[in-house]
């Protein structure tokens, strides 16, 4: 039995509910509507958890509770008691060095300066997938006095009506590869969505 799991990243609480930081969490709920699932609380674990069935398999829903730069305990936590392969993990994550309506899915790889997957990476290495959704970078004129303020405002920052149309497009797509990646076909999703503009 080939279990497999999607760790969607994000900020719990309302405030953070519509910044560019929680594009993880409005595709685990994107998910959980696909695959007719709810979240439940999960004190162990650290987060939200849902179990689905997708080509008569059980798979797995997680959202950490713990603040982004501690997503690695929540992951870390479930494993304990889930123990998978890092290539049945799939984390999707907001990135900003992909520009709205773009974006990248990836077998492994590095952090990317992205807090989430550090934490992630710490706990149980690079090899597990990852699925980014592009929120682009600051206004250049926003970081003109401090880059690093900058950045953590535009990631804590409200979307535009603008960018949150192509983000719902994209969104809406994230289910499409993640039912390629669940039937193992994670490098023709690669090929398929990668070079996409929605």
């Amino acid at each position: 039995m080939n279990i497999m799991l999607i760790i969607c990243l994000g900020n719990p609480g309302k405030e953070y509910e519509n910044t560019r930081h929680n594009a993880g969490f409005w595709c685990a709920d994107k998910l959980a509507n696909l695959f007719h699932t709810k979240f439940i609380s999960n004190k162990k674990y650290l987060g939200e958890i849902a179990a689905f069935t997708f080509n008569a398999e059980t798979h797995f829903l997680l959202k950490p509770m713990t603040y982004m730069n501690n997503s690695g305990d929540s992951v870390f936590a479930l494993l304990q008691d889930v123990p998978l392969e890092a290539s049945h993990i799939l984390v999707i994550e907001d990135d900003i060095n992909l520009p709205v309506g773009r974006v990248r899915l990836r077998a492994k790889g590095s952090a990317g300066g992205h807090n989430g997957l550090k934490s992630i990476i710490s706990k149980i290495g690079e090899n597990f997938w990852r699925l980014r959704i592009g929120v682009g970078l600051p206004d250049k004129q926003a970081g003109k006095n401090n880059e690093h303020e900058a950045l953590i405002s535009h990631v804590l920052g409200k979307i535009s009506s603008q960018e949150a149309q192509i983000l719902r497009k994209v969104v809406d797509s994230v289910p499409d590869i993640v039912k390629e990646w669940l039937s193992e076909n994670g490098l023709e999703a690669m090929n398929k969505y990668n070079p996409m503009e929605f």
